[in-house]
């Protein structure tokens, strides 16, 4: 993935195919929606799998909290104070060094940066490099993974020490530019821009998003959102954790579209009249490929799921348009999942009961592709 400044999309065509899902067409009712004007309402897909065979890795690391796949490795974040970030081999299985401690000093963290979320890997010079977003102390820093592994000793520098702290949402566009959503000085909106050098930019397509907001001394995280972004096409995804709605766009504003889960939206309002454990938790992760997304489709009281879990998740896939691609039945618990193209395997992990498991799906991928 390269890193550059992105640059004006030329007018995108969108043609939708009626083969692949039930859908309705309908203009969002945007008060009290953080949708655009254009929904599609997504109510089943044409294309379902139940996964099976599932493998069980030899991946035996304490403290696993979430992971990622880029090439050929396999990063873990882990609690290990000493090692917060490990690396494995995909092909081999081989454990290849971890890094990142914990603490107060330079180059150390608060908390265990996630690996999935307001980071990216990247290659530069035929290393992969890794940008990572200090959420406590508004740094981006730039983990040179390749060095660091060949040389067993961290090799990292700050980018920009002047970033904005406890970001809900950031991408690094280029050195010089980001993409970021903090919240309003009343804690009642999540307000969404382009940070470029010292100026700060809120793209106008962005109102019905920013706009979207809670009553005074409600829950924040239900306008909490994971944002990501294809740079070869440069458009964003964000998911919702409370919501059952995705919002796609590009940043030049050539392209914005919301993916409804059902037939009706989610209103802010009943929300917020909702008790707090009968609230439904929605998506729990978010991936992003060159041809497709996906999301872990949770759609679970949150009483139920911090108590005892009942529904088993689905694994939802789309294309850049918002066009459901495929269904991915499972038989046990995920909270998050990631692809090996080379391999053609998805792995998926649980942080509650620590299982990570693979399976093989080169069929599903030579069909959605």
């Amino acid at each position: 993935m390269k890193l550059k400044l992105f640059s004006k999309i030329t007018a995108l065509l969108f043609v939708c195919s009626l083969t692949n899902c039930k859908q309705f067409f309908h203009p969002s009712d945007l008060s009290g929606n953080m949708s655009f004007q254009d929904v599609k309402y997504v109510d089943e897909f044409s294309r379902t799998y139940t996964l099976k065979n599932k493998k069980k890795t030899n991946i035996d690391l304490i403290g696993m909290k979430n992971f990622a796949i880029h090439d050929s490795l396999l990063i873990i974040s882990t609690s290990n104070a000493d090692g917060l970030w490990s690396f494995i081999c995909l092909k081999t299985g081989k454990y290849l060094g971890s890094f990142l401690t914990r603490g107060q000093g330079p180059f150390q963290f608060i908390e265990s940066p996630s690996v999935s979320n307001k980071v990216i890997f990247t290659n530069e010079n035929d290393s992969t490099v890794s940008y990572i977003y200090d959420f406590q102390r508004g740094e981006l820093l730039r983990l040179n993974i390749a060095r660091s592994l060949e040389l067993n000793k961290l090799n990292i520098n700050v980018v920009n020490d002047s970033l904005p702290p406890f970001l809900f949402n950031f991408i690094m566009i280029d050195s010089t530019t980001f993409f970021c959503k903090e919240t309003s000085p009343h804690l009642t909106q999540q307000i969404r821009y382009i940070k470029k050098l010292n100026s700060k930019i809120e793209p106008t397509f962005l109102t019905p998003l920013n706009r979207a907001q809670i009553r005074d001394g409600e829950d924040i995280n239900i306008l909490s959102t994971i944002a990501k972004r294809n740079d070869k096409i440069n458009r964003i995804v964000e998911m919702p954790i409370g919501l059952r709605h995705i919002n796609i766009y590009s940043l030049d504003g050539t392209f914005s579209r919301t993916i409804n889960i059902g037939e009706q939206s989610d209103k802010l309002s009943d929300i917020q009249d909702k008790f707090r454990w009968n609230r439904i938790y929605t998506f729990a992760d978010l991936r992003v490929f060159d041809n497709f997304f996906g999301v872990v489709y949770i759609n679970e009281d949150e009483k139920t799921y911090q108590t005892g879990r009942k529904r088993i998740p689905t694994i939802l896939l789309f294309d850049w348009d918002g066009n459901p691609l495929a269904e991915l039945k499972l038989s046990h618990h995920i909270t998050s999942f990631d692809i090996d193209f080379n391999q053609g395997e998805l792995y998926t992990f649980d942080v509650h009961a620590d299982e990570l498991y693979k399976y093989d799906i080169k069929h599903i991928l030579d069909e959605i592709q």
